[in-house]
């Protein structure tokens, strides 16, 4: 079982899709971090990179992967949240705020510069 709470030393993946990668400059585009549903991301639970990168290749065909720290998202003033689903353990979200989902602003761009890519296509 996780604990409630993601760690600031866990990593968060997220998948690509090729609509969200910017070919021009070949990293991820700031549309990687924007969704008025939350960002969804997967939290690394213990797991290795592999496992984790692993895992989100069976979800979706994505075009690329990212990780960033737990700690990097906090320090911009963006919410990390556990929210597991019941096909997926290791679901989570980052909101803006508690009291505003979609991030704003320049926390995007700021988390995607801080974000590492681990795999791509």
């Amino acid at each position: 079982m996780l604990e409630d709470e993601v760690g600031d030393r866990e990593f968060l993946f997220r998948g690509i899709v090729i609509n969200s990668w910017d070919f021009e400059n070949d990293r991820p585009s700031s549309a990687t971090f924007k969704d008025s549903k939350g960002v969804s991301v997967d939290r690394d639970g213990g797991r290795t990179e592999e496992d984790c990168i692993n895992h989100l290749k069976k979800v979706k065909d994505f075009h690329a992967i990212c990780k960033v720290l737990t700690m990097d998202v906090r320090e911009l003033n963006a919410l990390v949240l556990y929210k597991p689903i019941s096909e997926n353990i290791y679901h989570s979200e980052i909101h803006d705020s508690t009291e505003r989902i979609t991030l704003r602003g320049k926390k995007p761009n700021r988390i995607r510069e801080r974000s590492l890519v681990v795999y791509k296509k």
